[in-house]
């Protein structure tokens, strides 16, 4: 059952990067030309897109590589210890991206809100505002134990052994397959829909007497 969750959160994480890449791509040229607000708010929706992407593909990554190891011989104990960190890393990194872009992202939607008062803006902010406070509150619980973690791991203490290099190395190399693997996709997404799409055309056919 956890692991069909799991499976479940991947591909309802994965269709919302998607959607955010395509919308992005949609306006990206535009929104150079347009700049300000509008413009961060396209780079922060491309941020979005990478880190989701990423906790995707790490995620995944981190369902593959068991097997991987345990193929290659890699005692139980070293399994563990590998997943942990690599959970870890992957998960901070994802909460540096998305709170901080999140807090734009919620702002904004309540700011629309309050100016624009329809019901596809309220539930617009009224989601924003539960996920940033799941976000937050879920940070403030598991950071400061997984960063604990990272740093033992990466600087070590007493119990510190000098086999765990190879499994620090593994760890990182996975979080930065997963962030390449994020970047390329929502790029990839982006660039086609910002070459299907063209915002300024689009608002001369449904109001010409602007272009005129």
């Amino acid at each position: 059952m956890a692991f069909l969750l799991l499976v479940l959160a991947l591909v309802l994480n994965f269709i919302i990067s998607w959607a955010n890449a395509s919308y992005v791509g949609r306006y990206w040229s535009e929104s150079k030309q347009v700049g300000g607000s509008f413009r961060v708010y396209m780079v922060i929706g491309y941020i979005m897109a990478i880190a989701g992407f990423t906790m995707v593909y790490g995620y995944i990554l981190l369902l593959i590589c068991p097997f991987i190891l345990q193929f290659a011989k890699v005692d139980q104990e070293t399994i563990l210890m590998f997943e942990q960190l690599a959970s870890d890393l992957i998960y901070i990194f994802c909460v540096i991206t998305m709170i901080p872009t999140g807090f734009y992202i919620w702002i904004r939607s309540l700011k629309t809100f309050f100016e624009k008062k329809t019901l596809a803006n309220g539930l617009t902010a009224g989601w924003n505002t539960y996920a940033q406070i799941h976000n937050v509150v879920s940070a403030a619980r598991n950071v400061p134990s997984a960063f604990g973690r990272i740093v033992e791991a990466l600087f070590g203490g007493k119990s510190k052994k000098k086999g765990n290099t190879i499994i620090v190395l593994c760890a990182i190399f996975v979080l930065i397959l997963a962030i390449f693997g994020g970047y390329f996709t929502a790029s990839a997404i982006m660039k086609k829909a910002d070459r299907e799409y063209d915002m300024f055309a689009e608002l001369e056919k449904s109001h010409p007497e602007l272009h005129s």
